[in-house]
C-alpha cells in the first residue's frame, strides 16, 4: 500500500476514518524540527510495509484534528481501524520520537 498526506479534517474523515483498511497515522507539522527529523524514518517504514500509512499535517493550530485527537506534541503516532483510534504513541516535548519507538509501535499494532 502507499503512504499519503492528509491536510484537513474532511480528508482525514474520508481517507482514515472511512477507509476499509487499518491505517497508521503520523500527526506532524512542518514547523516542528523533531517532525522533520522523524519524517524520513516514518517514510522508510511506510515504503517497506504493505499497510496503509498516512501523514496528517497539522501546521495550522486551528485545525480541529488537534483537539479531536488531543494532539499536544508532534510528531505523534496513531493506529486507526474501522474508524476508531485503536492505539497511540505520542512524541515527547523537546525530543519527538525515535526510530526504535516507531518500530515498537508498529510491531504492537501490525502484529496479528
Amino acid at each position: 500500500m502507499a503512504e499519503f498526506e492528509v491536510a484537513d479534517a474532511e480528508a482525514f474523515d474520508r481517507e482514515v476514518l472511512r477507509a476499509p483498511d487499518p491505517t497508521v497515522v503520523m500527526f506532524w507539522a512542518e514547523w516542528c524540527p523533531f517532525c522533520r527529523r522523524f519524517r524520513p524514518t516514518f517514510d522508510a517504514r511506510a515504503s517497506q510495509s504493505d499497510r496503509r500509512f498516512a501523514v496528517v499535517r497539522l501546521d495550522d493550530e486551528g485545525n480541529p484534528l488537534w483537539d479531536t485527537y488531543g494532539v499536544e506534541v508532534v510528531p505523534s503516532l496513531a493506529y486507526f481501524r474501522g474508524g476508531a483510534l485503536v492505539a497511540r504513541k505520542d512524541g515527547r516535548l523537546g525530543r519527538g520520537l525515535a526510530a526504535d519507538e516507531l518500530d515498537a509501535f508498529l510491531a504492537r499494532v501490525l502484529t496479528p
